[in-house]
């Protein structure tokens, strides 16, 4: 028999803001409880008083204090922007990858430029300043998948202590992520993360840090 609680656990967790507000002891245990009662007497296959939710959720709140919190406070140590910039998609090929070793030698960029390249599945991805678009489109030659123009980037410094440490790219992806902005990119160094955007939100993005 599925218990109360491991449902109640699986919901919650499935809930991001959920699962933060209840880690903080914000919530309003017996609205929220009211809120997933059909869904817990789905999963458990039986009647389910709202009581029974609150018990659960509030054991799951005491489990929460016991944890590192899922938003970590995270000191900042620089902030940089780059625009105008442009993602370049291009299908994963042979012709393509035998052409990834040469990129940063054949491409000329300045300490002011920004060039990046992620290999997927089945794409390559380049991230590039767009007045070195040009120059990575005929390196390349092939027609790409996709041409998005008209992006920027934010990247946050941050001391080497937070790599090992949990939720770090959550602490600061949420900030955006609360205002609705569509992220390109996330990339991750050792000590920095670089979120790419549109250009359009650079001033919002950057208001956030």
């Amino acid at each position: 028999m599925i218990k109360i609680q491991e449902v109640v656990r699986e919901i919650v967790q499935g809930d991001g803001e959920a699962l933060h507000v209840l880690s903080q002891g914000y919530m309003n245990l017996s609205a929220y409880a009211k809120k997933i009662q059909r869904e817990v007497e789905r999963k458990t296959m039986k009647g389910v008083k709202v009581t029974g939710i609150v018990v659960a959720l509030s054991r799951i709140q005491h489990d929460l204090k016991k944890i590192p919190p899922l938003i970590q406070d995270i000191v900042i140590n620089n902030i940089t922007t780059k625009s105008p910039l442009s993602e370049i998609v291009f299908e994963k090929t042979p012709q393509i990858l035998a052409k990834l070793s040469s990129m940063y030698e054949k491409i000329k960029t300045t300490n002011d430029d920004f060039l990046t390249m992620t290999l997927s599945t089945s794409e390559v991805t380049v991230i590039c300043s767009e007045k070195i678009k040009d120059a990575i489109l005929k390196h390349f030659k092939d027609t790409p998948r996709m041409i998005e123009p008209q992006l920027a980037s934010l990247g946050i410094s941050i001391d080497p202590k937070y790599y090992p440490m949990p939720n770090i790219t959550y602490s600061l992806i949420q900030r955006i992520a609360k205002k609705r902005i569509p992220l390109a990119e996330t990339i991750t160094t050792h000590t920095e993360i670089i979120f790419i955007f549109p250009q359009k939100n650079l001033a919002e993005v950057l208001a956030l840090f």
